[in-house]
């Protein structure tokens, strides 16, 4: 038994130092070791389990090790370095990765995450570049349910990111070969056959394991029917390629046998099992999700291999270590969760469930994986696909069997006939668009939630894991219907929503983004900056928090003024939600339908016992367009929360009077969220003699260009007495109200800390 929960222990050792606020001294961590070697004697799992954490911990040392040191952010350097990878080329920039050489820098630098903006900018794989950058350390933005990416690039090893300044230096020293230029090659050669956009696209995804040509809109609506896994290079391909490789050295090892002399044909498929997978990992460029899946392999083909039996918990198990020795940070990600719950599912469901025929255990099979991902989907946020069961009954083996084989055969005769490799791409293209057209006609009913419809807490997670297993307990065990009552009281947990006024400051970087939300309703003022490339606040951060809350449908949004790092993500917000009530202090803020309300001084509305009212604009002839920014003031009993946008001090005192007004009705500004972001036009003396606030918040980027929150606005605030957070250092800013007024603060760096923050 011990034997058995050995590697399980192990991993759980590496994957717990992912959640530590802080790696302990290395004095500890050789603590540690000692300690773990010293209990071989008394329990042998404890000893996996310690040494694992010693594991977690000099890993974590290492890539902390050779980050950017924080007082050299925003420092220009003189670097030599290989591009690897596929760069990525987004609007008016190429996103590229550097490999640096050790006597490029004097720093222990490894690998640059770079951007360089210019049509002329062309750096390929393999390329080696003198280049002038400027780089920052790996940051990211820190919300609840937000992605994490400084993780994501600790993950990759990055030291730094940063882009590409002009200069005469920026030179091409030499040209490599290397596996990432060949497919870089293989690349153009996809996008430049016959197939359409979208096709090319997935073909470039299933051969090379390149996303980046899919389209939000196309991998969104892939996502809702659950087959983006099939599109892309992933666990199944990998196990179908290995699996053809199996087959092909038996078959080989048959056939010499019959002809010249014995061979043993379980050796001969291992072997070619493991060269096909292995081939077609590098073809991918071996990421993270291949590595997991490639491990998975080796693992079964060592279970194959060995002389003696290896139970199915020993497989996994060592799967499971083999993933943490490589990626310790892997639990932080939905991928990983799913990929090990397929597996998990496939290993202990499927054999209780083989008695059945063949082609009712498939379909069979389609329905315990629903069921077994709708956990980890519910956890991560990621959109339920109703539909997948049938959809990837008939996905599955068109996909697997006709459609992959054609784009890796493409591969394989190219150098021996590019007219052969063409027809096959295409062949493989027409049947991508056939089903793309396909799947585009299946559309979610509107009652069917695509997300979970309660917010993420503790109980919940917990009650899912109970609904989860009672449905999947053998036929005949009892207590199965027990998951209707759990699945009832789902809808009827108690949530922070019982809280009557919270206010949220999120981490959008340089913008602003806020989630007011009553015991009943929800507003958003702002969705933070959109970037070239596509990527927006609104869908990558604000959505996210709002369905993590449970938000399912939103009754406001205002959106201050037109300028990108507040109006940038309403495009993507869109995406997810639909507001009843829209409103925009700009004459134009997006060109969508139905257009969004002027606001207007004077309007006011009342929620629950919260009451909205707009201070400004009162006319729409300010020249500067941050003063076309919609003030909306909050009243919740005796205190007010002042939301300013980017007004600058001519507005504050054209406010003065209705402030003023609030300060004699003996309402105090509990929260003001600083006007434009701190900046040395804002925040003037008047307005702090009027408002006075007793808590404010900066949203501004880290150490940004801007300078933003200026140092004499902040020491106004603090001269006055004012509490001053700022989202750059603390990360998104929750203010809770309760029934009797008081109301408590929470900053999410510091409540949800990682030892890489």
């Amino acid at each position: 038994m011990s034997r058995m929960l050995s590697p399980y222990l192990f991993a759980a050792g590496i994957f717990s130092v992912a959640f530590w606020p802080h790696l302990p001294p290395l004095w500890v961590v050789f603590l540690f070791m000692l300690a773990g070697f010293l209990l071989r004697w008394f329990w042998v799992p404890s000893t996996f389990l310690l040494l694992g954490m010693v594991y977690g911990c000099f890993w974590g040392y290492d890539r902390l090790g050779h980050q950017l040191p924080d007082e050299l952010t925003a420092t220009d350097f003189t670097i030599i370095g290989e591009v690897y990878g596929i760069p990525v080329r987004d609007g008016r920039r190429v996103q590229f990765n550097l490999r640096l050489d050790e006597a490029s820098s004097n720093l222990e630098l490894r690998k640059l995450r770079l951007s360089w903006y210019g049509e002329q900018a062309s750096p390929q794989p393999g390329q080696i570049w003198q280049l002038q950058v400027r780089l920052r350390r790996p940051r990211g933005y820190v919300n609840p349910g937000g992605f994490d990416y400084q993780a994501w690039l600790i993950q990759q090893g990055f030291s730094a990111t940063g882009y590409v300044r002009a200069s005469p230096q920026n030179r091409l020293l030499e040209q490599r070969w290397s596996l990432d230029r060949l497919r870089y090659q293989l690349q153009q050669k996809i996008t430049g056959s016959q197939a359409n956009e979208d096709a090319q696209a997935l073909m470039s995804a299933l051969t090379i394991g390149d996303r980046s040509l899919i389209s939000e809109d196309l991998w969104y609506r892939l996502s809702l029917l659950g087959v983006i896994h099939l599109l892309v290079v992933s666990g199944l391909h990998i196990g179908f390629v290995a699996a053809m490789g199996y087959g092909t050295g038996s078959l080989l090892a048959r056939c010499f046998t019959l002809i010249c002399r014995p061979v043993n044909a379980r050796y001969s498929g291992a072997v070619f099992s493991l060269v096909f997978a292995l081939s077609y990992s590098a073809l991918a460029g071996f990421s993270l999700p291949t590595q997991r899946a490639l491990i998975m392999v080796v693992a079964a083909l060592v279970a194959l291999l060995a002389n003696r039996y290896i139970g199915r918990s020993m497989i996994f198990g060592l799967a499971l270590v083999g993933v943490a020795l490589i990626d310790p940070l892997a639990i932080m990600g939905a991928g990983f969760w799913l990929s090990f719950g397929a597996v998990a599912g496939l290993l202990w469901l499927v054999p209780a469930v083989n008695q059945v025929p063949k082609w009712r255990l498939f379909f069979r099979v389609q329905w315990l994986m629903f069921l077994l991902l709708i956990l980890p989907l519910a956890f991560w946020q990621l959109p339920v696909a109703w539909f997948s069961p049938l959809v990837n009954s008939v996905a599955i083996p068109w996909v697997s069997f006709l459609v992959v084989p054609l784009c890796l055969l493409g591969v394989v005769v190219i150098p021996l006939s590019p007219a052969v490799a063409e027809w096959l791409w295409w062949l493989a293209g027409k049947q991508l668009k056939w089903f793309v057209l396909l799947t585009g006609e299946l559309t979610v009913p509107a009652w069917l939630p695509l997300y979970s419809p309660w917010p993420l807490t503790g109980l919940s997670l917990f009650l899912m894991i109970c609904i989860a297993g009672l449905v999947l307990l053998p036929r005949g065990v009892p207590g199965r219907y027990l998951a209707i009552p759990l699945a009832v009281a789902l809808f009827y947990l108690p949530t922070d929503r019982q809280a009557p006024l919270t206010v949220t400051v999120l981490d959008v970087g340089q913008g602003l983004s806020i989630v007011v939300q009553t015991r009943q309703h929800t507003l958003v003022y702002d969705t933070g900056p959109g970037y070239v490339g596509g990527y927006d606040a609104g869908s990558a951060l604000v959505a996210p928090f709002l369905r993590r809350q449970g938000v399912t449908g939103l009754d406001a949004l205002v959106v201050s003024h037109s300028d990108n790092d507040h109006a940038g993500g309403v495009a993507g917000l869109l995406r997810h939600y639909s507001p009843a009530m829209w409103l925009a202090g700009s004459p134009a803020v997006e060109e969508t339908v139905p257009a969004p309300e002027q606001c207007r001084a004077g309007q006011s509305w009342q929620w629950d016992d919260v009451e909205f009212r707009v201070l400004h604009p009162s006319d729409s002839r300010q020249k500067n367009n941050n003063n076309h920014s919609c003030v909306l003031a909050i009243s919740y009993l005796d205190q007010v929360i002042l939301l300013p946008g980017d007004i600058d001090a001519s507005v504050e005192r054209r406010l003065l009077p209705q402030l003023q007004q609030m300060a004699a009705e003996k309402k105090q500004f509990a929260l003001v969220v600083a006007p434009h972001h701190g900046s040395k036009t804002s925040s003037s003396h008047q307005f702090l003699a009027v408002t006075r606030p007793h808590q404010v918040v900066f949203s501004a980027a880290y150490r940004h260009h801007f300078g933003h929150p200026a140092e004499p606005v902040v020491q106004r605030y603090l001269k006055q007495g004012s509490i001053v957070w700022n989202t750059a250092e603390k990360g998104a800013l929750i203010f809770r109200w309760q029934d009797n007024g008081e109301f408590s603060t929470t900053a999410q760096r510091t409540e949800a800390r990682r030892y890489w923050f």
